[in-house]
């Protein structure tokens, strides 16, 4: 018998062994690491954290159409902050928050570390009904605040309070808010 999707957890369909780079790489490096490893995302690091992603289809966008030179560096062309998700969330809500931000690849925490990205793909390949019911999901939802069974999820940065490095940012009264400094805003 087949198990429902909100009993899979993300770590069991994503992809492991993320690749990890560095965004002074050049945007050509970081296309032939793609092509050489089969791969459609690098995760960009800076002093040992997670500060961007960039993806297949950021070459496309941010490269080609652009005119960007091939020697520009991953960081001019990585998204940030980086919305992650924890190992142990369940899938069916990974695929509501990648609906909502509208993002193709999450990266997957687990102890502080990305072990994993999860793609649409991934989801697709378990459930393809799942990705057209998180995309209504995010239609019936948008602009609210789910109080309800919140689905955690992860952006890393620096806290616009105190200015600390985080993996666990947290948007609050428009500004991106570490667990301390929400703590004492509350």
């Amino acid at each position: 018998m087949a198990r429902a999707m909100r009993d899979i957890h993300v770590e069991e369909v994503m992809s492991r062994n993320p690749q990890i780079v560095t965004g002074e790489m050049s945007v050509k490096e970081g296309a032939e690491l793609l092509k050489k490893k089969g791969i459609s995302t690098l995760i960009i690091e800076s002093e040992g954290k997670p500060v961007g992603i960039v993806t297949d289809r950021d070459f496309v966008v941010k490269v080609i159409a652009e005119g960007l030179g091939y020697d520009a560096k991953l960081k001019d062309i990585m998204s940030s902050p980086i919305i992650m998700i924890p190992h142990d969330e369940y899938l069916s809500d990974a695929a509501k928050i990648m609906s909502r931000r509208k993002i193709r690849k999450l990266p997957v925490v687990k102890d502080g570390k990305i072990v994993g990205i999860l793609s649409e793909n991934d989801i697709v390949r378990i459930s393809p009904d799942l990705i057209a019911l998180a995309q209504e999901y995010a239609k019936l939802h948008t602009g609210e605040e789910e109080n309800v069974n919140k689905i955690e999820e992860y952006i890393a940065g620096k806290c616009e309070v105190c200015g600390q490095y985080s993996l666990r940012l947290t948007m609050y009264k428009g500004m991106l808010v570490c667990p301390e400094c929400l703590d004492s805003m509350k």
